[in-house]
């Protein structure tokens, strides 16, 4: 049985951006990130993570975690209608059920990515929902190609662009020893894998955390960025 073991998280508006767009949401079993995106990007996270946290409490199993992130995206596009704006949200988010529950599973819908580190190898276990995500899968550009593509940051999928939504839902696999980062895509806007593997690699969860936010801001921090470190136990 996967449980979590330790974690911690931080958030930081780095040296370039006007504001925090970025949301963050880690209660008990359930730990989210919502990117912000457009003139009411702010409003849009916090709503998501709200949301997603009143509707997972009032139903804190498989469906109910769906459900309310359908009841986010319903919210946020209400308030982007209502404000006439461009906006929206990313969301990815994680919930630890135990096995009586069906184990551990995700949800993302638009780039903010979560990773997982196992015996010091990275790997991302979301798609992201981008011009260059669907590039990357289909074999057209490269994933390091991706991270410069000048339509890296247009999604495809996110919260608040439509009234209906369709995220990615998958059964999560983790197992004691591995190391889960969900991230805002800020993450990776400038720093290479193998400094955020490095600095990630940090045997206190906070301390890697604060470390991470530090690397993407030494690699230009031309975006925020915010990120949750889960221990397996």
């Amino acid at each position: 049985m996967a449980s979590v073991l330790r974690s911690a998280t931080a958030t930081d508006q780095g040296p370039v951006r006007e504001s925090n767009q970025d949301s963050l949401l880690a209660d008990g079993i359930l730990y989210a990130i919502a990117d912000g995106f457009g003139p009411g990007g702010e409003h849009a996270s916090r709503i998501a993570v709200e949301v997603l946290a009143a509707g997972f409490a009032a139903a804190p199993d498989r469906d109910g975690l769906v459900g309310a992130v359908q009841r986010a995206n319903e919210q946020v596009f209400a308030h982007v209608s209502a404000s006439g704006t461009s906006s929206g949200a990313t969301l990815t988010v994680v919930a630890m059920f135990g096995d009586e529950q069906g184990g551990p599973m995700a949800i993302n819908i638009g780039d903010s990515p979560l990773n997982r580190i196992r015996d010091g190898v990275m790997c991302q276990l979301t798609d992201d929902h981008s011009v260059s995500g669907e590039l990357v899968r289909a074999g057209e550009i490269t994933r390091e190609e991706a991270r410069f593509h000048p339509h890296r940051h247009l999604l495809t999928r996110a919260l608040g662009i439509g009234p209906v939504i369709r995220p990615d839902l998958f059964d999560l696999d983790c197992r004691p020893g591995d190391r889960l980062v969900i991230s805002s895509d800020g993450l990776f806007a400038g720093a290479e894998d193998a400094e955020i593997v490095v600095a990630a690699a940090d045997d206190e969860p906070e301390v890697a955390a604060q470390r991470l936010v530090q690397v993407a801001n030494d690699a230009g921090g031309s975006d925020n960025t915010t990120v949750i470190v889960i221990d397996i136990g």
